[in-house]
């Protein structure tokens, strides 16, 4: 059999360093973590709890084609999981940039595949629920999976152009290719975004901080562990041809999560710890969305209840605060009051 070899881009992210645990745990391939910025003690922090013989960590831009072609040739990739990408508020702020690595990043890592001339035996695409328009652009009571995108900022543009260019490389080589629509993401790793705010409160309920989260919309979350499982499978399991998927979800109001963050507390003893509050705004994002297609195509992906969900995040911020590694200044980029 041949030695299968995964690279994945933006490694170090919340979906990328769950997507390598699953892998290290599942299956024998060697690992490529790639990140723009890649250091011993971040390797340590993100991945200290996994056993890292078989993971190589390089440094690397994904809009550097010549570069990524180094990296696929010299090591004989046979697998890409591509992750590398900006989030919504940097895409906002610095389009020209957001361009280059999300749509432009996504087309040179493809171009670099193409020139090694070795046939990839999978490609995974990290696209987003952001292709979609605003929930009231549906009036399903569930949203159908394959629903008109109607992307309401350049993030979600990039995102679409970007699974149209997975798809035009998979006609052309014939690699079995899949883009994967995460929603919003919760728990260990999730640090960024528009939506990262209820995951900032559970790392506040950890550090004894107040914290506001500023909206009260109902949303389709995500437990980060279970969608590092989902790209795994998307990686590993059978599959032909070109699809595009949302992933499983829980969809809730932000006061039913918190309810259960409380809860969560209590459980773990440290209820004195506990001063969230919920804003007043109404996102438009879009949630319901059906996901039953991925599932049929593969069926082993972990769906964890919320409730242990969130205890299991608590634990891990809880531990991050022991070992110092999550601190005050960690989440001042919020709003704390």
């Amino acid at each position: 059999m041949t030695r299968q070899t995964i690279l994945i881009t933006g490694g170090y992210g919340c979906i990328g360093a769950e997507t390598a645990k699953w892998l290290i745990a599942h299956c024998d391939a060697e690992l490529i973590v790639c990140s723009r910025s890649v250091s011993s003690a971040r390797s340590e922090r993100v991945f200290h709890d996994v056993d890292r013989d078989r993971m190589m960590f390089v440094q690397a831009d994904v809009s550097d084609p010549k570069r990524m072609g180094e990296i696929l040739c010299a090591n004989e990739v046979t697998h890409v999981v591509h992750l590398a990408a900006l989030q919504t508020p940097d895409c906002n702020a610095h389009r020209d940039l957001g361009l280059q690595i999300n749509l432009a990043g996504t087309q040179h890592l493809i171009e670099a595949i193409k020139a090694c001339a070795r046939p990839l035996e999978r490609f995974v695409y990290a696209s987003s629920i952001a292709v979609y328009g605003p929930r009231a652009a549906y009036p399903q009571d569930r949203v159908p999976m394959l629903a008109m995108p109607e992307p309401v900022n350049v993030y979600g543009v990039w995102k679409l152009a970007g699974e149209n260019v997975a798809r035009l490389f998979c006609g052309e080589t014939g690699t079995p290719t899949i883009s994967l629509r995460p929603g919003v993401l919760f728990g260990p790793g999730r640090d960024a975004g528009l939506t990262s705010t209820p995951t900032t409160a559970m790392k506040c309920v950890a550090l004894g901080l107040p914290y506001k989260i500023p909206f009260r919309s109902r949303q389709d979350y995500l437990f980060a562990p279970d969608v590092g499982a989902a790209f795994g499978n998307a990686v590993l399991g059978p599959f032909d041809g070109y699809g595009a998927f949302t992933l499983p979800s829980q969809t809730v109001d932000t006061a039913t999560f918190v309810d259960v963050l409380r809860h969560a507390t209590t459980e773990l003893g440290i209820a004195d710890r506990f001063q969230i509050s919920i804003g007043d705004q109404m996102v438009p994002f879009i949630c319901d969305l059906e996901y039953e297609p991925f599932l049929e195509a593969f069926p082993d992906v972990p769906q964890t209840d919320l409730q242990l969900a969130i205890r299991r995040s608590l634990e891990v911020f809880c531990d991050q605060v022991q070992r110092g590694w999550l601190t005050a200044s960690d989440v001042t980029g919020e709003s704390l009051r």
